[in-house]
């Protein structure tokens, strides 16, 4: 089966002119923003590199672990190849933006792509490695607004203002779900100018968020993908369908979009997400639906609180000896409210689990009886 790197192995020859952005492409400007783009690309729109220049610069100064997934290996490999090809090669890149703020709870970074001929795309990113990144992804399940989603609408508002024709917005990852807040919440102004909003298994929004006027009222194309096994895409709840890609990956290792499965210029889709997958989305939400806005708050902000008496920034580093030691003690000495509050959340979350599978289990007998029943019917017409 082929993915993203193959994709620009067959079609980079084709122009954009000869063959309009799809959906892979969306998704390869999408993982592009992950790229550290500082000090390559502009932050202003009026100024602007060709991919091809940012690519070569990117791969002169190394990408160590590769930007998401430790994949450098397949890094390197699709920057070469968009470099060099007709397709990607010569389209601009402008309006790189990137800030971590601790105290804000925010982990945020955009870049435009200037195609030679169609919509400009501009890419969010989603999540990395830093823990306060983590943090204001939580925070989706109870907040009406991030910093980084606030952002992201100006940003949008903003690229429209700067960029003639229409746009598109798309992300990966957290990078999804900004693209559809974007989408939805941007001014009249840039949402006139919006034709598509690609969402790659991006988590969606608390209830609040999915029951305002803007929601319910805007009327915009999204196109929100999943891979068949994903945890992260079925996290909270979306107001649109989605599709479900097939992947090579294991597990939760199908976020990274190099396991995703295409041909020609569409992935490879599946008629359902696996089982696990199914499973996972039902706890999860039975969960945060037992949970109160403030209580969910009150169960993450305690969970960050421990978590931050480390000396890690990043996730991995919360793993380092000295670090889990700081972690544990400051769980000890946690107050007896919020000790209480997220013991009494992983209680109801045992009770989702117990409460998902049989019911889970009885609907996946249901089906497997149906569809017995439905050969032995097939079965019985040819005799």
């Amino acid at each position: 089966m082929a993915n993203i790197i193959d994709y620009v192995s067959w079609r980079g020859d084709l122009t954009t002119e000869q063959a309009p952005l799809g959906e892979i492409d969306a998704l390869i400007f999408s993982y592009l923003s992950y790229m550290p783009f500082d000090g390559i690309v502009p932050p202003s729109f009026d100024g602007s590199v060709t991919l091809a220049e940012a690519a070569q610069r990117l791969l002169d100064g190394g990408l160590s672990g590769g930007a998401i997934m430790d994949s450098e290996k397949n890094d390197h490999q699709l920057l070469a190849l968009l470099r060099d090809s007709a397709r990607f090669g010569g389209m601009r890149v402008a309006g790189y933006a990137s800030h971590v703020d601790g105290e804000a709870e925010q982990q945020f970074a955009a870049v435009t792509f200037l195609p030679e001929s169609g919509p400009a795309f501009a890419a969010f990113r989603g999540t990395d490695d830093s823990v306060v990144g983590w943090k204001e992804d939580f925070n989706l399940a109870f907040s009406s607004e991030t910093p980084s989603q606030r952002d992201a609408v100006a940003y949008a508002e903003e690229a429209a203002r700067h960029i003639s024709g229409k746009l598109i917005l798309g992300g990966h990852s957290k990078g999804g779900n900004l693209a559809v807040y974007a989408g939805i919440f941007a001014g009249e102004a840039a949402a006139d100018r919006l034709v598509a909003v690609y969402n790659f298994d991006g988590p969606g929004f608390n209830e609040a968020v999915l029951a305002s006027p803007a929601f319910l009222q805007r009327n915009l194309p999204i196109h929100t993908f999943v891979p068949q096994t994903s945890v992260i895409g079925i996290l909270l709840w979306h107001a649109e369908p989605f599709a479900v890609v097939r992947s090579d990956g294991v597990g939760v290792w199908q976020h990274n979009p190099y396991t995703w499965q295409l041909m020609g210029g569409r992935f490879t889709r599946m008629d359902a997400r696996s089982s696990s997958s199914q499973l996972a989305e039902e706890t999860i939400k039975n969960w945060i639906s037992d949970l109160s806005a403030g209580e969910r708050q009150q169960v993450i902000d305690g969970i960050y609180s421990v978590l931050s008496v480390s000396d890690g920034r990043r996730v991995a580093d919360l793993f380092e000896p000295h670090n889990v030691v700081a972690i544990l003690r400051a769980a000890g000495g946690m107050d007896a409210k919020t000790r209480g509050a997220i013991a009494e959340a992983f209680r109801l979350l045992g009770a989702s689990l117990r409460e998902a599978v049989p019911e889970f289990m009885g609907r996946t007998a249901e089906e497997i009886r149906q569809r017995l029943g439905t050969a032995e019917k097939d079965g019985g017409a040819h005799d």
